[in-house]
């Protein structure tokens, strides 16, 4: 089995060294681990550099694209120390680094759309310190599920066994045929349902709706939409943004918020909605995505490859398993 960053990252040596030397030389070492994976796999830097330019399109001249990049790379590693803390680290010291360093002004928007009673579909991307949403409200309170798919049975066992000490709900997400009703069920217990818009090679497009995603074209998934008419929870979008690795910051914001920032008419959909604001977030801070590895696999299938004002173009949102494949 090929290793990759994510293995790489956690294979029993290096969680070794994490474990001896504490969390502050653990975030060198990633940083370090991280740095040199891509020294040998430079196939694979150089893809995620390439994906980084195309993104951003031909108003890519606007950023020191250099720089930019390196941020990108120091995103990633980021990211993966995020999701090493908050797996093994105690959760009493989990949620007081949390509660510390994530300004939470927004959380009552959250509380305000829970007491109508319906829950609320949290939509999330791989953006910034994506690994603290669930366990943060959890820990402020909220009674949170999310969906999850796993590499290995392993790794399936660990993240149960972390969710439980939370107190966090977890759907199978192996379980095509009931995820839907099992998301349905979930939010009619006025829960929080926490999934990503950009689970890309998850994505199962529609050969009659083409959308544009930072440039490339595919297909449209409306389940989200389904799940929302379905039950009727409001759909909300949600990051955590990554100023510094102690200083985060947690965004929500309604459809209609969206849509005025975007200066968009309420004619869009909640899933069109999450994912236009997702794009233009990711347009203003590249280096919070951390999935530009799989960007070429937008529209890699039947789908034509061309570039589009993402102006003119309606989004989709896909309604997918939050964990993705543990990456």
């Amino acid at each position: 089995m090929k290793k990759d960053l994510s293995r790489f990252l956690q294979s029993r040596f290096n969680m070794f060294l994490y474990a001896v030397f504490g969390w502050h030389v653990a975030r060198v070492l990633v940083f370090f681990f991280g740095t040199l994976y891509y020294y040998f796999h430079r196939n694979e830097k150089h893809c995620i550099a390439d994906a980084v330019r195309e993104g951003l399109g031909p108003d890519g001249k606007v950023y020191n694209m250099r720089k930019v990049i390196r941020k990108v790379f120091k995103g990633i590693y980021s990211h993966y120390y995020e999701k090493l803390f908050i797996a093994y680290e105690k959760p009493e010291k989990a949620i007081h680094f949390m509660n510390k360093n994530i300004k939470d002004k927004d959380f009552y928007k959250l509380r305000t759309i829970l007491g109508k009673g319906k829950g609320v579909l949290l939509v999330t991307g791989h953006y910034g310190a994506i690994e603290f949403i669930p366990t943060f409200l959890a820990a402020r309170g909220f009674e949170v599920s999310m969906i999850a798919k796993f590499k290995t049975p392993q790794l399936k066992r660990k993240v149960y066994s972390q969710a439980e000490k939370y107190g966090i709900r977890l759907i199978d997400g192996t379980q095509e045929g009931s995820i839907l009703r099992a998301a349905s069920k979930e939010l009619k217990e006025n829960r929080v349902l926490i999934t990503q818009c950009d689970e890309i090679d998850e994505w199962r497009p529609s050969a009659k709706q083409i959308f544009s995603f930072l440039g490339r074209m595919t297909g449209l998934d409306r389940t989200i939409n389904v799940i929302q008419k379905r039950t009727g929870a409001e759909v909300i979008f949600s990051v955590i943004h990554r100023h510094q690795l102690n200083k985060y910051e947690l965004k929500i914001l309604d459809c209609p918020e969206i849509l005025s920032r975007l200066n968009q008419s309420s004619t869009l959909s909640p899933g069109e909605t999450v994912l236009k604001f997702l794009e233009k977030s990711i347009y203003e801070n590249p280096e919070q995505w951390y999935q530009w590895k799989k960007y070429f696999a937008i529209g890699s299938g039947t789908y034509p490859v061309r570039s589009k004002p993402a102006s003119k173009m309606r989004y989709p949102f896909i309604f997918k398993p939050f964990f993705g494949n543990a990456q």
